[in-house]
């Protein structure tokens, strides 16, 4: 399930907890072999977790060095929630646009862990999502691009790379909040809710 809401004209109320179970039954009939969701807010994963009796295989939901949200990754590993990153590059989607903070990609700090460790700096932003225990879902349809993502599990970080990566998490930065655009409140309670 994408987005915790489905309509934002106001003119049906679907809820999450139908669609839901709806996939249960789809996973029941063979016709799936897991099911998920994304970008949840904690509020909506917990009624998720108390009115069913599955809980998602995957949550995916927006997590790089600038938006690390370590407690909500905690929240999944104890329930046994694998969480899938996406745009672990953190907004080189030309969507997002720019401004502050620096693309990731550009970061000095990155770009010198990048030197150090003789890895791109997208290497480094992936393997530092890898390490955490996270899948990381890079977007590219350039092959150079996708060979060299594939080369961030060579890409050795040591105590000392995480210690820097961890204090850019001070950010707090989300790239992708369409809460004013939709009209719903999407992310209460996380990290970089400001739209």
């Amino acid at each position: 399930m994408h987005w915790p809401v489905a309509d934002f004209s106001g003119k049906t109320s679907i809820h999450y907890l139908p669609t839901w179970e709806a996939m249960i039954q789809l996973l029941q009939s063979g016709k799936t072999r897991h099911i998920g969701i994304s970008n949840f807010s904690p509020a909506q994963l917990k009624d998720l977790l108390a009115h069913s009796s599955m809980k998602p295989a995957v949550h995916q939901m927006e997590l790089h060095p600038y938006l690390q949200q370590r407690d909500w990754l905690a929240f999944h590993e104890e329930h046994g929630i694998h969480v899938t990153a996406y745009s672990p590059l953190a907004g080189t989607n030309p969507t997002y646009g720019g401004g502050e903070p620096v693309q990731l990609l550009k970061n000095k700090q990155v770009g010198a862990i990048a030197e150090k460790r003789d890895c791109t700096p997208a290497q480094v932003a992936l393997a530092w999502g890898m390490s955490r225990g996270t899948s990381v879902i890079p977007k590219s349809s350039h092959a150079g691009r996708i060979e060299e993502n594939f080369g961030s599990k060579e890409c050795d970080l040591h105590k000392s790379d995480y210690a820097v990566l961890a204090e850019l998490g001070e950010y707090h930065y989300r790239y992708n909040n369409p809460s004013k655009s939709w009209g719903v409140d999407l992310y209460e309670g996380l990290e970089g809710t400001s739209a």
